[in-house]
């Protein structure tokens, strides 16, 4: 089939590359684009549609990674070509096991296992959030609309469903599995709250490979107790006290979910399922997923990537070995100089912590110095035999301090050589300062986790 668009080109469409609702995604034969068309009831909806597109054209997106419409196509097709995303697979066939799997835990593995899950969502949530601080709401967060490529890059798709925080509308466009109850209902149109259930329903689903509102007793059902289940009228699969919508299926959530990414889906699915203002928001989302993929220790076995915090590999059963513990910190110098002089402890606060094990090396990025997630990597950690390797990835230069004071601070180049030195387990010996030692700033503590067995 060949389509025109309103600069004049002509496509001609080559395979689906995807399906929803309101249309489907075709390959072109420029590789450059694709074509979305658009089924649409009458020429009512065909209007609103056009109206819609036109509108998007218009929305301030030009530094957001979102394939919006480059051109809408002429009459007898309604539908626009938008750009192609090389390379570039959707979210779902990272939470939608394949009929023909045998072993869902050795594909999920296969398949990137928690370290890429965790990063897609991450970036997905930032990328949403972002959206939402310049009052639009994307409308439709799901698996299909997600593209991802190896390098983490994050890409949201159907551009048609964005908008301003909107009434109901009769041509409301939702994935059924993936709307929060009031949209599914028709009570409420679309809003930043709406596309955090949505999200939230996509992260878990991701993680766990079951769907958040569709346990046992409501996947065995006629299609009207799912109707029900998805207008919040069951409880979650995990509900704390009714087991009537439990689910045999997925992994174990401690498995897959740090219990920060368990209380924000308690948040979302409990009180939040059908109280909008109970629901944690998208920044609440990319911290906890960031701080999960931080977390990650893998198995010197089988490879495979769980929270740290489990003794035993889940995959392969086998004792996961040692690790060290990179926290980072912010302290003011002048105050903890203060307390060492009177032997009190220092004051700190704790941000987070870098999970370092014997598998390769670690980065330190922005969002660890600034909260930013965008931008090149600061400084490399590596642990081998017993010692953390250090190094400088930019163009600062850093302060490796020991804890006995009487001996002289090591500086960490601009992109100079690691620095090598050897850890003892029960003891933080060194740190690594991120800033001017006199002010404010973050640094960072190593501290080695020794298992018994080894």
């Amino acid at each position: 089939m060949k389509v025109k668009d309103d600069g004049g080109r002509t496509h001609e469409l080559g395979h689906e590359l995807g399906a929803g609702g309101q249309g489907s995604v075709y390959a072109t034969q420029d590789d450059r684009y694709v074509v979305k068309v658009l089924r649409l009831p009458d020429e009512q909806a065909r209007e609103r549609w056009l109206a819609r597109l036109s509108a998007v054209r218009t929305l301030p997106l030009e530094d957001l990674k979102i394939a919006r419409p480059i051109r809408l196509l002429t009459r007898p097709h309604i539908g626009y070509v938008m750009d192609r995303i090389p390379e570039a697979e959707p979210l779902a066939c990272l939470c939608h096991v394949p009929h023909s799997v045998v072993s869902p835990g050795k594909w999920y593995e296969e398949t990137g296992g928690l370290r890429r899950r965790l990063s897609v969502l991450a970036s997905t949530a930032h990328l949403l959030g972002h959206l939402h601080s310049r009052g639009l709401v994307y409308g439709d967060p799901s698996p299909a609309n997600v593209l991802f490529r190896k390098d983490g890059d994050v890409t949201l798709i159907d551009a048609d469903n964005l908008r301003y925080a909107s009434k109901p509308l009769d041509d409301q466009v939702l994935t059924p599995w993936f709307a929060a109850p009031e949209v599914y209902a028709g009570r409420s149109g679309v809003n930043s709250l709406t596309d955090a259930f949505a999200f939230a329903a996509v992260a878990f689903q991701t993680l766990t490979l079951v769907h958040p509102l569709l346990g046992d007793q409501v996947s065995a059902d006629a299609a009207e107790i799912e109707e029900a289940a998805l207008r919040g009228q069951w409880p979650w699969v995990d509900h704390a006290h009714d087991d009537r919508n439990r689910s045999t299926t997925g992994f174990p959530r401690a498995l897959v979910l740090t219990p920060a990414l368990r209380e924000l889906a308690e948040q979302t699915f409990g009180d939040g399922l059908l109280d909008p203002l109970a629901r944690p928001g998208l920044s609440a989302w990319q911290e906890a997923l960031w701080e999960a993929v931080d977390r990650l220790l893998a198995c010197p076995s089988c490879g495979a990537e769980a929270d740290y915090i489990l003794e035993e590999c889940p995959w392969c059963a086998e004792e996961r070995g040692p690790y060290v513990l990179a926290g980072l910190q912010v302290t003011d110098q002048e105050v903890m100089d203060l307390a060492s002089s009177h032997g009190t402890p220092a004051p700190v606060m704790a941000l987070t912590s870098v999970v370092v094990g014997t598998d390769g090396v670690r980065h330190l990025q922005p969002r660890h110095f600034t909260g930013q997630t965008q931008g090149e990597s600061h400084v490399e950690l590596a642990f081998k035999e017993g010692k953390l390797s250090v190094r400088s990835l930019d163009q600062e230069t850093y302060t490796l301090r020991r804890q006995e004071r009487d001996k002289p601070d090591v500086p960490l180049e601009q992109q100079g050589k690691p620095k090598r030195f050897p850890l003892a387990p029960g003891r933080s010996a060194w740190q690594l300062h991120l800033g001017a030692l006199a002010g404010q700033h973050r640094f960072v503590t190593f501290d080695l986790i020794q298992r018994d067995s080894t």
